[in-house]
């Protein structure tokens, strides 16, 4: 690379780019609702990431560009808000957006300066009824959510933001195309993130013609295609001055939380009444399965959580409308309290049965093929705050059945997931030595097929189990062998 700049995306950041853009997508904003989907946590704008690049790319350029300039550019990985990036220019003029480390390649563009032609979009293509010729609306302040179906045949416009925040933001790129182009470009955000495909979209391409120095007010846009078999979306879009496409993803919409109705479908009103389980990492996915089991079936659960507030509050919410309740309380089960919160959770229930449910996030991006700093990360959930939360379990209640949910990727590892599987095989030794120091207690391990949780949250639908038939068996199974037992 011939020039690299070195940038970090901070949250004020990603505020002030929503507020220029229109694009307020929660993805970008918000943590809670981030970590349920693709990413796990927020992820940059991609137009702010190509915005970046034509402040790299026009800053050495100081003269006005009197041609129409041609825009590429592939997004290939989200972004995250908060890792060091670097933007680069190759000798042959390409651009592209990496983690600093140079372990992942973000995004890839090309600028050019003739005349570009996108095969599917032109002026003529972008046809509007009238009545929709005459509204440009501002993007909604909420995100559409739509449906394949919604979206198939879709057309409509919206009016572009203000270009003079966007050119005190852009100065070099507003400089060389004129500030109401620049505008044009930060509004194809806000028609993809809040308009079309909306909440649940994931932009993965945008090819665009520009005419510098024009002053395009409005984007009328039309769906050209969706491919269903991909939720692959095609965005005709079309101004005074710009004239491209856009490809997005409309992702699979996040799992929705287990409820007690649906749990009381599997259980009877009081099979699991002797049951008092403190479920750590209680707030989503099998953790809150495991909870509206129990609660359905009579027993208490208690579950903790390290930053799924809301979550929690929802689940107390439905179990309450049911007559039923969930207790909860806060643990970070990384932090030097955490054994105390267990120990005195344990008495202060009578807790007879502890699942543990904590982890970070699975799918994330890796260095080579063993990242150490990734399975350090995992370990740290699955294997060291194990051994003493459990410890401290044990310690309050001697009668006490363990449950560790490990995965089936131990036994045909793929190779994103090296580190999480064995990080949890390790986790297994841990159980095993456990239930060699404790042979009166029910140590239980199952190896878990791939659920329908927000860990397993992709672009592409996968078949997964529902968290409430994969955790069903595990709780009739952990009662029944603990009354047998006597723990």
């Amino acid at each position: 690379m011939t020039r690299a700049t070195v940038t970090r995306f901070t949250p004020a950041d990603q505020r002030r780019f929503a507020r220029r853009s229109g694009d307020h997508n929660p993805i970008h904003l918000d943590a809670s609702a981030a970590r349920r989907v693709v990413a796990g946590e927020p992820i940059v704008h991609g137009v702010h990431l190509l915005l970046r690049m034509l402040e790299a790319h026009f800053g050495a350029r100081r003269a006005t560009v009197r041609q129409r300039v041609s825009i590429s550019i592939a997004f290939l990985q989200p972004a995250i808000v908060g890792e060091r990036i670097r933007f680069a220019r190759d000798s042959e003029g390409r651009l592209s957006a990496e983690t600093a480390d140079g372990g992942a390649t973000l995004a890839v563009a090309t600028i050019a300066r003739r005349r570009f032609q996108p095969r599917l979009v032109g002026p003529e293509r972008v046809v509007l009824r009238r009545s929709d010729r005459a509204r440009a609306a501002k993007p909604p302040r909420t995100p559409a959510i739509r449906t394949a179906a919604d979206i198939d045949g879709a057309a409509g416009a919206i009016a572009l933001p203000p270009a003079a925040p966007l050119a005190r933001a852009f100065p070099r790129a507003a400089r060389a195309l004129g500030a109401e182009v620049v505008a044009a470009v930060a509004g194809l955000s806000a028609l993809v993130g809040m308009e079309c495909p909306g909440r649940d979209s994931l932009l993965s391409s945008i090819r665009i013609d520009l005419t510098p120095r024009d002053r395009p007010t409005r984007l009328d846009w039309t769906v050209e295609r969706v491919d269903r078999r991909f939720g692959l979306v095609k965005i005709a879009v079309n101004g005074a001055g710009v004239a491209g496409s856009i490809d997005a993803f409309l992702r699979p919409r996040p799992a929705a939380p287990p409820t007690i109705a649906a749990a009381s479908t599997r259980v009877a009103p009081g099979e699991l009444a002797a049951v008092r389980a403190l479920i750590v990492g209680g707030s989503r996915g099998l953790g809150a399965a495991t909870a509206a089991l129990i609660a359905a079936g009579g027993g208490v659960p208690i579950v903790t959580y390290a930053s799924g507030g809301d979550e929690v509050a929802l689940l107390q919410r439905d179990a309450k409308t049911a007559g039923r309740a969930i207790d909860a309380l806060r643990l970070d089960v990384r932090a030097r309290d955490g054994s105390r919160i267990v120990r005195d959770a344990v008495a202060r229930f009578g807790v007879t049965q502890l699942y543990y449910f904590a982890s970070p996030r699975i799918f994330v991006r890796r260095s080579g093929p063993f990242d150490e700093r990734l399975f350090d990360r995992f370990a740290t959930f699955y294997v060291y705050a194990f051994a003493r939360l459990s410890a401290a379990a044990l310690a309050a209640a001697p009668a006490l059945a363990i449950f560790y949910p490990s995965t089936t990727a131990i036994d045909d590892v793929p190779a994103e997931l090296t580190e999480y599987a064995t990080a949890k095989a390790a986790g297994e030794c841990v159980c095993r030595g456990i239930a060699e120091q404790h042979p009166r207690n029910l140590i239980l391990v199952r190896r878990l097929p791939r659920t329908a949780t927000d860990q397993t949250a992709s672009i592409l639908a996968a078949p997964a189990l529902d968290p409430l038939d994969a955790m069903l068996p595990i709780v009739r199974e952990i009662q029944q062998r603990a009354s047998a037992s006597g723990v």
